[in-house]
Formats: structure tokens, sequence, C-alpha cells
């Protein structure tokens, strides 16, 4: 491996160009545990001496999470895997074996997907802790320079760790860049690593700014949305509810009237998305979904999922296409429905939207028993979809009818199936009966192997594998 000293006359030749700046952060993140990196760490006198390339740093970050890591809209993202994984969509391929193993629930230590969840993962939590570490030294950027990308920093790794720590349990909670640290660094109980995540998402709602002009950066009403998601995994129903409405009251965002709008670009209900880095390049999630003739290529959804709409919901005839042959009939996702490049670009990959905040403050409201506001904001999406509002209901049935909501406004998207039949322990009762391998170990993936045999203080495997 290159020196570091050796790299940086490199990048000090070519003049701070991005690209040789961004190879010379992440250079040692090939393997989480095999990172092999000198002391002479990168400071903000280099990379970080002005805004323009922090820049760089994050814009890598967010290429990442768009194309390679679990955030990516193709068939190695959570949305189409975790949608296999549950009752979502349905494998029409048995060639795509990679992909059969998820849909039958036999995922192996070994399975390449696993490990770039994993790889990819701690790869940009490598490059946040780097921003961090670089940004904390600079005495170049300004303050409010100094305070926006800090903020940002730690929102990142926050969110990564939460889907880190959902896909695999405990993990490691990495808040530096030292190797010597990082490559015999253990596991951490769930309990802790939520703790650092509502940290890490503190700090950075209030260092970001309230708005950033474009919503391909989180801001403050990003971080408080996602703080919102986590009190609601953690049953902190009241931070919760108070987030969420913070969002929903005062940041800004509005559902839109047509939800043929919805997963737009200009989007008024987006909070985060991720650009598509090059003018007129739409969404990979419309080239992973979208087929034109049956039967399908690959996957198309689950009867489940199909009947799982009302009758008259409006996301039935907006955001699910068909394909029939004469005789059979099958559906897809058609949220994003662009899979060409356009002369600008129209849709881009949505990481968090409005919504969802709608969605907890009805469940965090109807945990707290103040049923009256859960059906407000539950009636909000439904009257949005077309479908009659529910005037009253017990707090069993309304949590209930509160998830089914969620089902059918959030699908294939990100995993949120998995993880909220995980979080409200109804995923043996929903998942055993048609899924003949299922086990209750399988609410978890492996630990990779190749991790395991690189630093065995991640040891035990989880249980089952």
């Amino acid at each position: 491996m290159k020196s570091f000293i050796g790299i940086l006359h490199t990048i000090k030749k070519k003049a701070f160009r991005p690209f040789y700046i961004l190879v010379f952060i992440l250079s040692a993140c090939e393997g989480f545990t095999e990172v092999d990196q000198p002391t002479d760490q990168l400071t903000g006198s280099v990379v970080f001496e002005d805004a323009s390339t922090v820049d760089a740093a994050f814009a890598y970050i967010y290429s990442e999470l768009r194309h390679n890591s679990f955030t990516n809209g193709t068939t190695s993202g959570l949305g189409y895997l975790l949608g296999h994984y549950t009752d979502e969509l349905n494998l029409y391929n048995p060639s795509f074996q990679s992909i059969q193993v998820y849909e039958e629930n036999n995922v192996l230590p070994t399975d390449g997907y696993v490990q770039g969840f994993w790889s990819s993962g701690y790869t940009l939590i490598h490059a946040s802790n780097s921003i961090l570490e670089g940004v904390r030294a600079s005495t170049t950027l300004t303050n409010d320079d100094r305070e926006h990308f800090l903020g940002e920093a730690y929102f990142l790794r926050a969110f990564i760790h939460f889907y880190l720590t959902n896909l695999f349990g405990e993990i490691p909670y990495v808040e530096s860049t030292d190797y010597r640290v990082n490559s015999t660094i253990g596991r951490m109980e769930i309990t802790l690593i939520y703790q650092k995540i509502i940290d890490d998402l503190v700090e950075a709602k209030e260092l970001m700014p309230m708005g950033s002009g474009t919503n391909f950066r989180p801001n403050h009403w990003v971080a408080s949305a996602l703080l919102a998601r986590v009190y609601l995994y953690q049953g902190e129903w009241s931070m919760a509810l108070e987030e969420a409405h913070d969002v929903i009251e005062n940041g800004g965002y509005q559902l839109n009237t047509d939800l043929g709008q919805v997963f737009l670009t200009n989007s008024a209900e987006t909070l985060w998305q991720l650009d598509s880095g090059i003018n007129g390049v739409n969404t990979e999630e419309a080239f992973t979904f979208v087929f034109t003739d049956g039967p399908p290529p690959y996957s198309a959804m689950s009867d489940y999922l199909v009947d799982s709409f009302e009758t008259g919901d409006a996301r039935l005839t907006n955001w699910v296409g068909s394909v029939s042959d004469g005789s059979d009939t099958w559906y897809f996702p058609y949220k994003y429905k662009v899979n060409t490049n356009t002369a600008t670009t129209e849709e881009s990959s949505i990481l968090l939207r409005l919504a969802e905040l709608h969605l907890i403050a009805a469940e965090a409201a109807a945990q707290l028993g103040n049923m009256e506001l859960a059906l407000d904001h539950l009636n909000i999406i439904r009257e949005r979809a077309g479908l009659p509002i529910i005037a009253s209901m017990d707090q069993s049935s309304l949590l209930e009818a509160i998830q089914r909501e969620r089902g059918v406004e959030l699908f294939t998207e990100h995993g949120h199936r998995f993880f909220d039949l995980k979080r409200t322990g109804s995923i043996d009762g929903t998942l055993a009966p048609i899924k003949p391998n299922w086990q209750d170990t399988d609410i978890l993936l492996p630990v990779p192997e190749s991790e395991l045999l690189l630093n065995p203080n991640l040891e035990p495997q989880n249980e089952g594998y």
C-alpha cells in the first residue's frame, strides 16, 4: 500500500482535484477489519482546507449510497432483497440463485450481498469519520461551514449504523479512523448502539441548517425525521411524536395531493433524496422493478402485497404497474416510472419523505393512547390515497390499521416492511406460514464470515448461522 505521505504529495501535485482527494481519504476502506493505515492521519490542513474539497468528500458518500451501498435501487439494494426476504416480492427467474436464497431464507455467512452491506456500510462510516476528524482539525473553514459539515457527517454516521444494526443486530459502533482500534473492535449491545445513534443525530440536528437549498443534502429536518424513526423503533413514543410533529408543522414540507407527483425530483414532500450525479439520469429503482412483458423476467409483486390494497386505493393505480399476457396478470412497483434517460432528471431515489412522518406520529400517538390525534395523522394519508377516513377505533385495531397503512404506503422502500415486522413482533406469525424455511433467527442476517475470520472479536456469529 502506498504511504499516506506519498499519496499526499500526489494530491498536492494534482491541485486538490476531488477525485484524488477521495481516493486518499478512502483508499484504506476496502475491508473494515483489514484497514492498514499509518498514524500520520489526513487532517484539515490538507483535504479539509476549504469547503469545496469537503463537498467532494460528501459527494463520494452520496454517490456510493446511490450506486453501491444498501440504499441503491438495484437488485443488491434493500428495497429489492428484503422485498424477497419478506412478503412483498416473488421471484420468477429460478436461475437468479443469488436472489432465490433471500426468497427462501437460506442466506449464508458467505453471501456476497451480506458482505456488501457490511463492507460498504463501514467504508462509508470510515469516510464520515475522516470528514469529522478533518473538519475538527481544520483552521481555515468558516464557522458556518464547519458546523454544517460536522452535522452532516454525524448524521451520515448515525444513518448507516442505524441500518447496519437493524440488519445484523449487535455491531461495532465505529467513531474513529484509527485502524489499530478498528481492526480489533467488538460488537456493542443494541441499546448502546441506539444511544450513540441518538447522540449523533441530536448533534447533527443542532449543527445543520434548517434548509440547505436542495433535498440532495440532509439538513436539520432530515436529522429530526430520522430521530423520529429511531425513537419509534425504540418505543420512545413521546419523543417520536415530538420529532415527527416538529417536522410536519415546521419543516416546510407538504404532502402532494397528486400521487403521481410524490416520487418526482421536485416533490414537495421529499426530505432527502439522492442526486443522480448526471443530469438526465433517473433512478435505478425504475430499471430494477419495471417490466413490459410477461411472465416477469425476474421479479414481481406478491399476491399478498397486491391484495393488501383496499378497494379504491389510488396508490394501487398510481404506484403499481401491471402486465398481462391475456390469461395471467403480473404486478410491479411503479413508484419510479422513468427507466430511460431524459433531457433533465425527472425522478430521484428518495430516502426520507413526509408521509412516513405522519405514520410515525399516528403510531406514537396511538401507543400513548391519544386515539384522536393518531386517527388525524392516519386519515391524512388515507384521504390522500382516496380512501374513506376512519372515524373511531380501539387502540389495538388502530395500531394494526397503521401497520397495514405503512405496508401499502412504504412498500419496497429500503426495507421498511422487514423492519416493521421485526420491531412489532409480528414477523414470525406473518412469514412462517408462507416461508417453508423461515426460522425465528432469520430476523437478523449473518455477520460476513470473512469479517469473523479477520477479527475474532466480532464473534459469536448470529444465532442460526
